[in-house]
């Protein structure tokens, strides 16, 4: 069940948060014009499912990690606090032993994004897998989904 969707406008991103996918995911350009508020909702959501997550640790919940993605177009300084923010409260709750992976994915063009996420990663100290869209010739990623 999705426990957050805010859909994608033009200076947001599409957030989801489903508890049956045991996924987090920000994905499209983050320029929101209010941070704060933008934040705050997504922060208050995640935080929610995360304590559930922390208590529940011993069922089902334990063999499935949750996925925590990153699919940005662009995002501005302000958006950079707000996701060094949501990877710190992951990061409390994987030191209190919750089963999470994070992954930021980047376009194979796009070194500046790789190095963004490496920068916050570094700067938050939590472990990310970093994975590289490729971009084929017939407009599909590798995963055969459409980049239009």
């Amino acid at each position: 069940m999705k426990l957050l969707h805010l859909p994608p406008t033009e200076k947001t991103p599409e957030v989801i948060l489903d508890d049956e996918l045991s996924l987090f995911q920000v994905k499209g350009l983050c320029l929101p014009e209010n941070v704060r508020d933008f934040s705050q909702t997504v922060i208050e959501k995640l935080e929610y499912y995360m304590q559930i997550l922390d208590r529940t640790q011993e069922s089902d919940l334990k063999k499935k990690p949750f996925r925590v993605n990153f699919k940005l177009g662009y995002f501005n300084t302000a958006a950079a606090k707000f996701i060094a923010d949501v990877l710190m409260h992951i990061k409390a709750h994987m030191q209190a032993g919750s089963h999470i992976k994070i992954f930021w994915h980047y376009n194979e063009d796009d070194y500046d994004m790789l190095e963004a996420g490496e920068d916050i990663a570094k700067m938050v100290d939590v472990p990310v897998t970093f994975v590289m869209v490729v971009r084929m010739e017939d407009g599909y990623d590798q995963s055969g989904k459409s980049m239009h």
